[in-house]
């Protein structure tokens, strides 16, 4: 993995004033200039209702050719948009891809969708599963069990740094949350026909820690508008989040992580599960007490950092003997894990092609890669990951936000144990009934491995499903049936 590097992609403009000629000729230049990024807007846009004036970066392109879908050429949109704090000397911009629903896009959902790692490019569930194509070793191919035949799919390299997002970084879920947040508010400037359309997160792995936090942003944002009752933010219609085998709740994690390697599974031999549950009790003691300060000072960093190291022995410091922990079913002896998941060097190889990287309005010297090693090593910096982030979820279940978590059941990276663990503790409305709540049998019997528990009307409010044919990338090991659920829970459907 390389450093992504943050590329200066306007040059600076420099005018004399040693006459009065001069200046004219500059003045009428920025008036053709203007004119010219408007026509520019339009058409490609080709919205009438699009705003006479953007006081943000955007640079849009209609990609064409790259991504082939059932239908043909898929519809759908690529660019940029500079973030709070962007300026011609010092950027902060978000990469997006927007492709449109088959079917009715003015009307349909939108769903955005985000990496994990921390660092890990937006791009991975749309082109590995979820898209209009699908990847391939040689490129991309259509999509049968694509979710944008019915739903809106906005991609976004979040946070700035991943993929080909670039700029100035920020170091944890919250801060990366608030530029969310701006960038939605900009996105549907440009795509005002969306602005109404309800809109679904997903997201998964360090999701776990973005979604909620950016779910959080929104609602308050959307709240403070109402008070304020302010005619300059746009009201964001947040239906529900999407989430699939989550980082959220360190303690949670840690407590059950080794009854999945040892118990259920044999990942690790009998001596090194005994070394490790040697350790588990102060590794949830350290956790324990750097929750005592969620803030970012320099010693609550250092606390959070503190847990997490001495943590890391038990999540990854045992022989696995090439047993994959993101997938137990599965081995691979590589030194690098990321090279036991082709998809990685895939969508490096797609997104580094000149051609595509022409379509998609990035410049030729730009080094896609599909984890950032700065992203990661700046959240790690503060801890981020150790934050109990699950919390975020009760007060968005009370205000009637729905959450879905779809798992993976053979992933012992981030096991199920954990999040049903953590789920059941949640203080919310629901919290009783989904303690009580049976794991009902999928409904059809092509997929008789994966169980179904929700509490609430239609799909739920709280819904938790365990597949047993999938890992740790369930939109990539079972494309048809994440398609259903997307289906069921976006229209509200009940499962049974």
């Amino acid at each position: 993995m390389g450093r992504l590097s943050s590329p200066n992609f306007s040059a600076k403009h420099h005018s004399t004033q040693r006459s009065l000629r001069n200046n004219v000729v500059v003045t009428l230049a920025a008036i053709v200039a203007t004119a010219v990024c408007a026509t520019f807007w339009f058409r490609y846009i080709g919205l009438s209702e699009a705003p006479s004036a953007i006081h943000f970066y955007a640079r849009v392109t209609r990609p064409r050719g790259i991504c082939l879908g059932v239908r043909g050429d898929a519809p759908s949109y690529a660019g940029y948009i500079g973030l709070q704090g962007d300026t011609p000397d010092s950027h902060r911009r978000s990469f997006f891809w927007l492709f449109e629903a088959e079917e009715n896009a003015s009307d349909a959902p939108l769903i955005l969708t985000v990496g994990g790692g921390p660092g890990t490019t937006g791009l991975l569930k749309p082109l590995g599963g979820q898209g209009p194509c699908i990847l391939t070793p040689n490129g991309t191919v259509p999509n049968p069990d694509r979710i944008t035949q019915r739903f809106n799919l906005l991609a976004l390299d979040h946070p700035i740094g991943t993929g080909f997002s670039y700029g100035r970084m920020v170091n944890n879920s919250h801060d990366a949350a608030l530029d969310v947040h701006d960038f939605l508010q900009k996105f549907y400037l440009l795509f005002p026909r969306l602005a109404k359309n309800q809109l679904i997160i997903s997201g998964g792995s360090y999701g776990g820690k973005y979604l909620p936090n950016i779910a959080t942003v929104i609602q308050e944002k959307n709240e403070a508008i109402v008070l304020q009752q302010s005619k300059r933010a746009i009201h964001i219609d947040l239906e529900s989040l999407m989430i699939s085998n989550p980082s959220s709740d360190p303690i949670a994690h840690y407590r059950w992580l080794l009854f999945f390697r040892c118990e259920l599974h044999s990942l690790y031999d009998a001596a090194t599960c005994a070394a490790m549950y040697a350790k588990l009790p102060e590794c949830l003691d350290l956790i324990s007490i750097s929750l005592q300060d969620t803030g970012f000072s320099q010693s609550a960093n250092k606390a959070r950092r503190t847990a997490r190291e001495f943590c890391y022995y038990i999540a990854w410091g045992g022989d696995t003997h090439g047993v994959i922990v993101e997938d137990i079913r599965r081995t691979c002896n590589e030194t690098d894990t990321l090279r036991c998941f082709p998809h990685f060097e895939w969508i490096e190889r797609y997104l580094r092609d000149s051609a595509t990287m022409r379509s998609l309005g990035v410049p030729p010297f730009f080094n896609f890669t599909a984890l950032s090693d700065t992203v990661e090593q700046a959240f790690f910096a503060t801890g981020d990951v150790m934050l109990p982030a699950h919390l975020l979820y009760e007060p968005l279940l009370s205000k009637g936000i729905r959450v879905l978590h779809y798992i993976g059941a053979q992933d012992g990276n981030c096991a199920w144990p954990g999040i049903l663990s953590f789920l059941k503790a949640l203080r919310t409305p629901f919290q009783r009934e989904f303690m009580r709540a049976s794991d009902v049998p999928w409904p059809t019997s092509d997929y008789v491995a994966t169980t179904v528990r929700a509490v609430g009307e239609g799909a739920g409010n709280m819904t938790y499903i365990l597949i047993d044919g999938a890992g740790h990338f369930p939109s990539q090991d079972q494309p048809e049936l994440v398609k259903k659920i997307t289906e069921r829970w976006i229209s509200n459907s009940p499962w049974v």
